[in-house]
């Protein structure tokens, strides 16, 4: 590993780490808010729109923000013009199919939530939410740029206006709202505020740095004209094939956690009941367990790039010293958060939440920590090496997996039957991403 590179992971990682931590902080005082605000009910009602919440990102900006993250990380694509031309292709397409998302969601609100979502109380907050997603485009292609120039700084500090901007949104409009019982709809509006805020600073991030490059302005522009065509094409040629990845992904996790609560209804008998069990899960248990990720997310998000420049200049070596490193990271982190909520994922539901059921979920889960820490961090690997397809089949299994023990299990032993099927689905993921990513630099090795 070269020491720039090494010195790029690092640091970056660290700065998206330390935000991570303080936005992951103040996301569940935000959780810890929205639960005495209007109830672990409500908090299932405002879990269930995510699904939604993520095709929209998937189709409209997921794909290309990967693209542009690795195209910018290129050699051959280290110049301002080339970066520039770039990130406007990918704004370009993103917001105009974000505007027409946002059309669709906000006129099909009913549909969607009789449907799809099989509940109407979700039909105010996908319109409320259909607001956010020309914002979550931009933002999203900014955050690519500043990953593949390795600039973590702007996206990190973007993380912590988000959360900041969605926490006072929503208690300044229950402090003035006095008089109405507070609703899902309430955590809606603060994710459209955060959204907004934190956009609009990448945003001026942007021009501030723009502005003081040396090449001026009108010269990228008359070059743009000549040469646009050629990166659009590379553009999309890298992003058709990941957004159609991650649309199919998301489409069958969105199943997944649409299902969960339906499955819930046939054990519990009780809509009431499992939509309180869903918001509990969603709301507060999987956030705990997510946690963490902070730390092994931000190495991912580093990984991308460095891994992609890497192989592109057949610097094998310093893969396998990245590849190690970063699993062996992932591993202690993973057991050393198992641990920690074998021993105290009661009290911490307790103490948080105010919830036991909480905490005795937190106590189930735990042992999935490890697979679900490293196979984020292999999945990184892996399309950094240029084969996506690969880690889609990988994802798609476990999730089909996963769906699977949720219509087998679920309706006859509740959320076990869950745990069980996240267990098994992340085991073998894990493993076949192991495999692959042996299997590619081991060829990689005798070709070279």
């Amino acid at each position: 590993m070269t020491s720039t590179t090494k010195h790029s992971i690092i640091k970056g990682t660290l700065i998206l780490t330390i935000a991570g931590i303080l936005s992951r902080l103040l996301g569940f005082y935000n959780r810890i808010f929205l639960t005495n605000l209007f109830g672990a009910r409500e908090l299932g009602v405002y879990q269930m729109i995510f699904p939604v919440y993520m095709v929209i990102f998937s189709f409209c900006c997921q794909g290309i923000q990967t693209a542009l993250t690795r195209q910018v990380a290129r050699p051959d694509f280290d110049s301002l013009h080339s970066r520039t031309c770039l990130l406007r292709c990918a704004t370009l397409i993103s917001t105009g199919l974000s505007i027409l998302c946002s059309l669709f969601v906000y006129c099909g609100a009913d549909w969607i939530s009789l449907q799809l979502l099989h509940s109407m109380e979700c039909a105010t907050c996908l319109r409320i939410l259909s607001a956010a997603f020309p914002f979550v485009s931009v933002k999203g292609c900014l955050t690519g740029y500043y990953i593949g120039i390795q600039k973590s700084g702007v996206t990190a500090w973007s993380q912590l206006l988000e959360q900041i901007a969605k926490i006072g949104s929503v208690y300044l409009l229950a402090s003035i709202l006095l008089q109405v019982e507070p609703k899902a709809y309430f955590g809606v509006y603060g994710i459209v505020a955060g959204e907004i805020i934190s956009c609009l600073w990448m945003i001026g991030c942007y021009f501030w740095e723009y502005r003081h490059q040396k090449r001026s302005t009108g010269a990228c522009r008359s070059q743009y004209s000549d040469s646009g065509i050629h990166y659009r094409k590379e553009l999309l040629k890298d992003a058709l094939p990941l957004t159609t990845n991650r649309l199919s992904l998301t489409a069958l996790q969105g199943l997944e956690a649409v299902l969960i609560p339906h499955m819930l209804n046939i054990y519990y008998q009780d809509g009431d009941a499992s939509l309180i069990l869903f918001g509990t899960l969603t709301g507060m248990v999987l956030p705990c367990i997510m946690f963490p990720t902070t730390l092994t997310s931000s190495l991912a998000t580093m990984l991308l790039p460095a891994i992609s420049s890497e192989y592109n200049q057949e610097h094998l070596n310093s893969i396998r010293n990245i590849i190690k490193k970063s699993t062996w990271f992932c591993i202690l982190i993973g057991i050393a958060s198992s641990l920690f909520l074998f021993l105290l994922g009661k009290w911490i539901g307790k103490l948080l939440f105010n919830s036991s059921t909480a905490g005795e979920l937190l106590f189930q889960f735990a042992l999935l920590c490890p697979f679900i820490y490293l196979s984020s961090c292999l999945a990184s690997i892996i399309n950094g090496l240029g084969k996506a397809a690969v880690n889609l089949l990988y994802s798609i299994l476990g999730i089909g997996i996963r769906i699977g023990f949720i219509l087998w299990l679920v309706p006859t032993i509740g959320l076990t039957g869950y745990m069980w099927g996240m267990m098994i689905s992340y085991l073998l993921q894990t493993g076949l991403l192991i495999y692959t990513i042996y299997r590619q630099i081991s060829v990689r090795n005798t070709l070279s």
